[in-house]
């Protein structure tokens, strides 16, 4: 049991590292407890969604091909794109920040964790599997407290607000960018 817990925290921080700083930009554009939750809870829905679709890959249920994977890159960019009009027509910049854009944030930018969890998960048990989960919930409330204290220090938030009129835009974009298969 060490051992699959070991495993899944090893494989759910390797892979969320770069989740952390779009989270914590999120939470740092967040304001109120209610924006705040609504973005935990898209982080929640993203990994559980990418963590079920890696679990019924590894039991053989169905394989997307890398290619279709890869088009997932347009959802940030067409979030970036949106978070840049709203900042040319002065409306709201936080409108990134929901449960679904969240979300969808979460598993664009998970194509390395179907990588890493798929050929992990084939060898877990169904017993196995169920730790996983657990680890990656507890994990996850971790990673969204995390990046939500390190957005509310002082200096970070300041940054933030400062210039999240094309900080949000241009990180959503690079993220769509660095997922698209522009090279392939």
């Amino acid at each position: 049991m060490l051992g699959v817990i070991s495993a899944a925290a090893a494989a759910f921080v390797a892979t969320n590292v770069d989740d952390l700083f779009v989270l914590m930009l999120l939470f740092g554009q967040a304001h109120g407890k209610q924006a705040r939750l609504r973005v935990a809870a898209g982080q929640f829905l993203g990994i559980g969604l990418l963590t079920l679709a890696s679990m019924a890959a590894a039991l053989g249920l169905g394989r997307i091909p890398e290619q279709y994977l890869r088009l997932l890159g347009l959802v940030p960019i067409l979030l970036g794109l949106r978070a840049w009009k709203n900042r040319e027509e002065g409306g709201d910049h936080t409108s990134a920040a929901g449960v679904l854009s969240t979300a969808l944030l979460t598993i664009a930018n998970g194509g390395d964790n179907l990588g890493v969890y798929i050929p992990l998960f084939a060898g877990f048990s169904a017993g196995g599997l169920a730790i996983t989960a657990v680890v990656f919930a507890l994990l996850c409330g971790l990673w969204c407290l995390l990046a939500c204290g390190l957005a509310a220090r002082p200096g970070v938030q300041r940054v933030i607000d400062r210039h999240k009129g094309w900080l949000v835009p241009v990180v959503f974009l690079l993220l769509g960018l660095s997922i698209l298969p522009l090279n392939e």
